[in-house]
């Protein structure tokens, strides 16, 4: 159910967006979900919250009603050339290779007749390869392990994520994210070894990664290795930008110009390391708008909250020249 403060947010950001149109500001934003569908999530305890069918539906329509959305290759280009007087341009894209792309989001998009693109490694292509955080969230949320079993993770923090404190398992997420390939990877099979089999989202085949292109969305790369990139020394960023793209490609029917960082974190040397790899944009996010100055190589992308108006009045404030 909906609250009359989120109505009123709503309302909120409603005003603000059509009060910021009679401005000449070129702007824009981009909106980054993962997990979509079911019942909302709880972002407190959840790594990446699940942000429910009906949220997303709403949300969606909200965007359709109040924003111009083009595919996320196409936003810089419409940021630069909005006029005083027309919607402003937005972005929907989706990160990770999760099956709940193509059974809740793809309905909801096509229902309501807008474009995203999904962001994908191809870490699934053949196989389930369930990801290192949702073995972290198994693990923790069915206190599958002790709070000294992680290598390379505090296991103080472990312990207060096992002991359900608000956002610490966002600070062993933390950790994880931080730790270079080998040390990851360790840290990862200790995880895989404490959940056992593999439950939950069994991420996407290449006939389901082909049936998004049929639907008309747009496809960029994610990284096969998931890795940390600014971390990575220069040649491990090369190997990082060019594993798993081709592979990908093959499925996808097409090049693979746009890339999303993983964990979402870029900076000027991996932007460099894109471009030089032949990408022609790149999102990570930062919460910021898009503006005609924007590094199309480091396109700043903002999540969404767990409600329709706290995402609405999130996106107008982005884009009101005044904020």
């Amino acid at each position: 159910m909906t609250s009359a403060r989120d109505v009123g947010r709503t309302i909120l950001a409603v005003l603000v967006s059509r009060l910021a149109r009679l401005s000449a500001a070129r702007a824009g934003a981009v909106l980054v979900y993962h997990r979509v569908g079911g019942d909302r999530g709880n972002p407190h305890f959840e790594i990446l919250a699940s942000v429910s069918s009906d949220v997303f539906a709403r949300q969606v329509g909200h965007l359709r009603r109040h924003y111009r959305v083009v595919p996320a290759a196409q936003l810089v280009d419409a940021v630069r050339s909005r006029r005083r007087g027309q919607k402003f341009p937005v972005s929907i894209t989706f990160d990770d290779d999760l099956a709940s792309h193509v059974g809740y989001a793809v309905p909801a998009l096509q229902r309501a007749g807008v474009p995203a693109t999904f962001f994908l490694g191809g870490v699934s292509l053949e196989a389930p390869h369930p990801f290192w955080w949702e073995d972290l969230q198994r693990a923790v949320d069915e206190r599958l392990i002790r709070p000294d079993a992680l290598p390379h993770v505090s296991e103080g923090d472990l312990r207060a994520a096992l002991e359900r404190a608000p956002k610490a398992i966002f600070r062993v997420a933390a950790a994880i994210e931080r730790l270079d390939p080998a040390e990851r990877n360790e840290t990862a099979a200790a995880l895989r070894t404490a959940v056992g089999t593999p439950a939950g989202d069994e991420g996407l085949r290449a006939g389901q990664v082909q049936s998004l292109v049929a639907a008309g969305f747009d496809v960029g790369f994610h990284t096969l290795g998931h890795d940390h990139l600014p971390a990575l020394p220069d040649p491990a960023l090369e190997r990082a930008l060019h594993d798993g793209r081709e592979a990908l490609a093959a499925v996808v029917g097409t090049r693979l110009d746009l890339i999303s960082y993983p964990y979402w974190k870029a900076d000027t040397r991996v932007a460099e390391a894109a471009r030089a790899a032949g990408f022609t944009q790149g999102f990570t996010t930062k919460r910021n708008s898009v503006t005609a100055d924007t590094d199309p190589l480091l396109i700043p992308r903002m999540p969404p909250a767990m409600s329709v108006g706290k995402t609405a009045l999130r996106l107008a404030r982005a884009v009101a020249p005044w904020s």
